[in-house]
């Protein structure tokens, strides 16, 4: 008999690879019933509301866990997230109700990191550009010279798992790399050769800007028109961490004035993004559809996480990666 439901409504889990394997467990040792709503998008508070009967564990992307929606959630125990940020999910609501909430950290960060570098590359070398016009007929239209890495200088806002695994490539296209961090790993940073300065100085030197902070009051909006004023005509933007962590309004505003060269941004405040929004008609940014942690090993390892997570809830374990450590008052027979 089923000990309740596992309800996956990861965007993109239809696409990982030996997912079948990869889930049996849920039902092999948990004894649940594993049922997957996958749409593309993140589902609605009536839509998570509407499926939440009988569900003991989710494994959602960033489908809105609300206290409204929590208050409904009679049999759950655990939202095992998929991914890193949690800024979806009321994790004091969570609490308060016993529900576990956990997510993966480092289970998607060189995923993310490679990906920050390929639009990195790729605004810098034109490589978007340059395809497009090839493709139209147009060769030594977009034949032009091309922005480099090595020399240059690299801001890192965020010098957390992300920050450091792009500080690490960076280092080895011997960029000069500053950051800017609440907390500063002073050992990693003479390790791999990273500079801490204010924010304020960070993107006025910096020819790259690289966004690695969680959405939090004090970084949403952080790169505004204030911040993007600061730095230089030549200079990119690159955002692969929350989408509200960029003024949208405003940084497309500074690009289509020439105030900085150009940006490359995976993540939007919501999502899917409207695209009448005037950043989508501009020629000087690449944008990719919130992908960079859905490399197929990072996707596997961010599913088998959740799975582990769940499994051990259910055995009376303390699973990793708690997200909301107050729960364990009301959960006091964890081991």
């Amino acid at each position: 008999m089923s000990k309740g439901i596992a309800w996956i409504t990861t965007t993109w889990i239809n696409g990982v690879k030996d997912l079948d394997s990869l889930l049996r467990p849920l039902a092999d040792e948990g004894g649940l019933e594993i049922r997957i709503d996958a749409k593309g998008v993140r589902l609605s508070e009536e839509e998570v509301i509407e499926g939440l009967p009988g569900v003991v564990a989710t494994m959602p992307s960033n489908d809105v866990y609300s206290e409204r929606v929590l208050s409904k959630a009679k049999d759950l125990r655990i939202i095992a997230r998929t991914g890193v940020g949690v800024n979806a999910i009321d994790l004091d609501a969570a609490a308060a109700r016993g529900i576990v909430v956990t997510n993966a950290v480092g289970q998607n960060a060189e995923s993310v990191a490679e990906h920050t570098f390929g639009l990195m590359l790729g605004i810098a070398r034109k490589i978007p550009w340059m395809d497009k016009n090839i493709r139209a007929g147009n060769w030594t239209t977009v034949r032009g010279l091309a922005s480099s890495l090595k020399g240059k200088t690299l801001g890192i806002i965020g010098l957390g798992n992300i920050g450091k695994h792009v500080a690490r490539r960076a280092a080895a296209f011997g960029m000069e790399i500053l950051a800017n961090d609440i907390v500063r790993d002073e050992r990693f940073a003479a390790e791999v050769g990273v500079y801490f300065h204010p924010l304020e100085e960070v993107v006025r030197r910096a020819d790259y800007i690289t966004c690695h902070v969680p959405l939090t009051p004090e970084t949403r909006g952080i790169v505004g028109s204030d911040l993007l004023q600061l730095m230089k005509s030549t200079a990119f933007v690159i955002n692969t961490s929350r989408g509200p962590v960029v003024n949208l309004d405003a940084l497309s505003e500074t690009l289509a004035n020439g105030q900085i060269q150009g940006a490359a941004i995976d993540v939007f405040p919501d999502e899917p993004p409207d695209s009448s929004h005037p950043l989508f008609s501009l020629d000087n940014i690449i944008v990719t559809p919130h992908a960079a942690g859905l490399a197929d090993d990072a996707s596997v390892n961010c599913v088998r996480h959740a799975v582990r997570a769940t499994l051990d809830l259910l055995a009376g374990r303390k699973p990793a990666d708690i997200a909301n450590p107050m729960v364990l008052e009301k959960l006091p027979d964890l081991r």
